[in-house]
This record gives C-alpha cells, sequence and structure tokens, in this order.
C-alpha cells in the first residue's frame, strides 16, 4: 500500500494533528461538564463500577449465546455449504469470530485485539459486492482512531467449483477519501470450507480518521480478476467513550536534543503516543513505555517522521487499566548488537515446579505451573525483576518439537511479576524440556541508564 506522508512542522509547535486531537478531547470535555453531577465524584464512580459489574454480566450473557452460535456455525461450514447462501447463515456470518481466528496461531500479536469481539466494539456492515459469481461480503469495520480492522468473507457462488491455497486471497489497495495519510497494512486470509474463507485486514493510519471514508478496491480474488470494490465508512463512536487522551508537553534533554511527549492516546485497544525531537529525521532513536507497577506496553509498530515520532503499543494491562503515570524510556544512544551475547537457558519439565532459570543482569524467572487447557497451554512464571519480565520460553515435546509462545504475556499480579504465557494445546506429559534464550552484556560492557521521562495520568476527567 502507498500512500503519501503528513507534512511536518519544523519548528516546536502544535501540529496540525495535534490541533485536531485537541479539538476531540474538548468535545467529550465539554460534554462531560453538561453533564456533571452534583454528587462527589467517589460516589459516582461507586455507581459507575456497580452498573459495569452489571453490563459486564449481561456482555457475559451475550457472549455464551455468541459462542453457540458460532460453534453452531462451524458445523455448518466444515458439513458443506448446502445452507450457506441462506439468509440465516448470511446473518450468522457476519457475526464471526473474527479476531479469534485471526489470533488463533499465533501469527499476530494480541494486544488488545480480541476486546473487539469481547466488548462489541467493531460495527457492523454486512455490505456485499458480486462479481464473476464471487461475493465478497464486508462484515464489520473497527476503527479507534488509531488501527482500523476490517473483518470481510468470500464466497464462490458455484457450488462446482472446490477452492484451494491460490484461491484464498484478497488483491486490494486501500485509498482515504480527503486523506493521504502515511499508512502501513498487514492481512490474514482463512479457509471456512470448500467454497468460502474470510479475512482480516489491519491498518496503522498515522492520522486521526474520525469522518472519513475508506475505499478498499479489489481487483483480483484468488485467481479471478474482477471488480468487488467496497467504501467504508470511519468512525471511533464505539471506542470514544472509552478513550483517553492525554497532552502532558513535557520535554527532557540529553546531549543537546530535545525529545517532548506531546500526546498519548489510550484507546479500549491500543496506546499511541506521540514524541517531537530537534534532530531531523532522528530514525534511531530508541524508546521504551512502562506503567507504574513497571509493566512493560508491547510495542505494534511506529512512524518515524521529518521531527515527530508516533509508536503504538498495546493497551494497559488488565490488572492495571488506569496507571497513576506511565514512564518513556529513552535509551540513548541505541544499544547495538555487538554489545550483546546469546545464552540458552534449558530444564526439564516434567510437572516438578517450581523451575528456575537463570535470567539478565543476575536475575532469574521461575517457572511455577502449566495447565493443559481447551484453549491452549497456559504456562505461569515469575520474573525477579522487570527487566526479565518479557523472557523468551520456548516448550520442547517428546518429538523434539518446539512450541513457541502465541501473544504477549499477560501480567496477573500487582504486588509481583507474575504472568501467564499461551502457548498452542498440548497434551498433558508431552513436555519433556523448557528453553529460555536471552541476550546478556558482554563482560565489561557498562550500559549507559535510560534517559526516562515520567507523565502523571489522571483519569479522573475527559
Amino acid at each position: 500500500m502507498s500512500a503519501k506522508r503528513d507534512p511536518v512542522h519544523a519548528e516546536p509547535n502544535v501540529t496540525e494533528q495535534d490541533q485536531i486531537m485537541r479539538e476531540h478531547a474538548g468535545s467529550i470535555l465539554r460534554k462531560w461538564e453538561e453533564h456533571q453531577p452534583v454528587a462527589p465524584f467517589e460516589d459516582v464512580w461507586d455507581r459507575y463500577l456497580s452498573a459495569a459489574e452489571a453490563s459486564r454480566r449481561k456482555q457475559q450473557i451475550r457472549n455464551r449465546w455468541r459462542a453457540a452460535a458460532a460453534s453452531f456455525l462451524v458445523l455448518i461450514l466444515l458439513g458443506g455449504a448446502v445452507l450457506f447462501s441462506s439468509p440465516e447463515v448470511r446473518a450468522a456470518l457476519s457475526r464471526f469470530p473474527f479476531m479469534k481466528m485471526l489470533l488463533a496461531d499465533g501469527g499476530f500479536e494480541e494486544q488488545g485485539l480480541s476486546k473487539i469481539e469481547k466488548e462489541g466494539l467493531g460495527v457492523h456492515l454486512n455490505t456485499s459486492v458480486i462479481d464473476r459469481n464471487i461475493r465478497f461480503t464486508m462484515d464489520e469495520v473497527f476503527y479507534d482512531g488509531v488501527q482500523i480492522v476490517l473483518n470481510y468473507d468470500v464466497e464462490y457462488l458455484d457450488k462446482k467449483k472446490i477452492i484451494g491455497e491460490k484461491d484464498v486471497a484478497v488483491h486490494y489497495d486501500l485509498k482515504f477519501d480527503g486523506a493521504e495519510p502515511t499508512a502501513s497494512s498487514t492481512h490474514k486470509f482463512t479457509q471456512l470450507n470448500d467454497h468460502a474463507f474470510i479475512g482480516s485486514t489491519l491498518i496503522d493510519a498515522y492520522q486521526y480518521l474520525d469522518g472519513y471514508k475508506l475505499h478498499m478496491n479489489i481487483t483480483q480474488i484468488g485467481q479471478v480478476k474482477g471488480d468487488w470494490s467496497v467504501t467504508v465508512p470511519l468512525s471511533v463512536s464505539k471506542t470514544s467513550p472509552d478513550t483517553k487522551i492525554f497532552f502532558p508537553n513535557q520535554t527532557v534533554e540529553t546531549k543537546g536534543r530535545t525529545r517532548t511527549i506531546e500526546r498519548i492516546t489510550f484507546t479500549p485497544v491500543s496506546t499511541q503516543i506521540a514524541i517531537r525531537t530537534s534532530e531531523y529525521r532522528e530514525h534511531e532513536i530508541s524508546y521504551r513505555l512502562r506503567d507504574d507497577l513497571q509493566t512493560d506496553f508491547a510495542t505494534s509498530g511506529g512512524l518515524g517522521g521529518d521531527y515527530e515520532i508516533i509508536g503504538n503499543f498495546s493497551p494497559p494491562s488488565a490488572i492495571n487499566p488506569h496507571p497513576k503515570y506511565v514512564e518513556v524510556l529513552f535509551d540513548d544512544p541505541s544499544e547495538k548488537a555487538e554489545n550483546f551475547i546469546r545464552r540458552e537457558e534449558q530444564a526439564p519439565l516434567n510437572d516438578a515446579f517450581p523451575i528456575e532459570l537463570k535470567g539478565r543482569n543476575d536475575g532469574k524467572v521461575t517457572v511455577t505451573r502449566v495447565d493443559y487447557k481447551d484453549e491452549g497451554t497456559i504456562l505461569t512464571y515469575e520474573a525477579s525483576d522487570a527487566e526479565n519480565q518479557r523472557p523468551t520460553l520456548i516448550l520442547i515435546d517428546s518429538n523434539e518439537k518446539e512450541h513457541h509462545s502465541i501473544g504477549q504475556p499477560v501480567r496477573i499480579s500487582k504486588e509481583r511479576f507474575d504472568f501467564q504465557m499461551k502457548f498452542p494445546k498440548l497434551e498433558s506429559g508431552s513436555l519433556k524440556q523448557i528453553n529460555m534464550t536471552m541476550y546478556d552484556y558482554k563482560p565489561g560492557y557498562e550500559p549507559k541508564p535510560p534517559t526516562t521521562i515520567r507523565v502523571p495520568l489522571d483519569w479522573s476527567k475527559p
């Protein structure tokens, strides 16, 4: 996908993008002030928690029905396509668990994507185009001001045709009506049966596009050329109530360079940080994001502009959704590969816990249990410190096959660095060894401590 880069001002004044975001944040604040209750915030918050718990229970019931419907749909799809074109199945397909399929094999990082279906954050479209006896349907669009997700399905209407691997593909380009943001996209296609497949396209577009339209120009499906183009409206209406935008305007100076944290956006699915730098196209900048419990935010891409750097991260952890502050850690200069040596720790895995592995910088990683579940194998571990919280762990089975983790580890304790890491579904007793790979500093090398900006966060107001 080709796109032009947004112009960025050389002076350290407010950019056009920030102005749009400030106006958006201001409109939320005005709406909030108009409806500001007389009761103290603590009372309102308690009532909110009670209402949220009731809503959560209702959502659980709805999710059970959705899961049952999805299971029924899978039986239909795998059993044949006789009923595939019926209105009932057509409606069921529009509610297919796209994100679950997207994340199933670990090819995509979970980040916050699973929340799209769990919390009903997508907008259902069910817009179909038929050409060359193939039906393309845009089922759902998600947009939170940071990331766009398109979920769609394709049905070959000729039931005599049995599709193969080459038929499971959508060739497209993306254009925005009235905007030319710097953007990147990726996708995944999953075959459902002999006549149909689903797809998801994930787009990072570094411009605020609420109210814009996205054109998905489709010129080929599988091996068939045609036109299945669709237009998708972009709206943050589903995520705006749970989106928080901060404008810290905090600056730190190192080695004659200044970096200013201009904007941090938290959505239900993403975290985005905008940094202004005095160095023209400072591409080698290296930075991390942590919360007040020293939990790392997982990175998910970014953009280096002329004087602005934008980074996308996972949302805050579930156990600490509203951190009191976040820290931006700049590693300056960036660590070079020659400063590290690769090391591997190994230990037998025979359900005798705990299993202690030597970590980085005299730290350790202690595996406390492994649970074999239908949704996957869950490994629980405790890290001795923040630097060892994201180890690279590999499970080895009795056939010497390696099994890698799916998604990022999830912190489960505020008091300790306790995490859970998900692996593919495995049989109990099938594992024989666990490996941990890491990169230590070379002997004698003294790393420079990162330059840190601490950004306080006040979540009590929009």
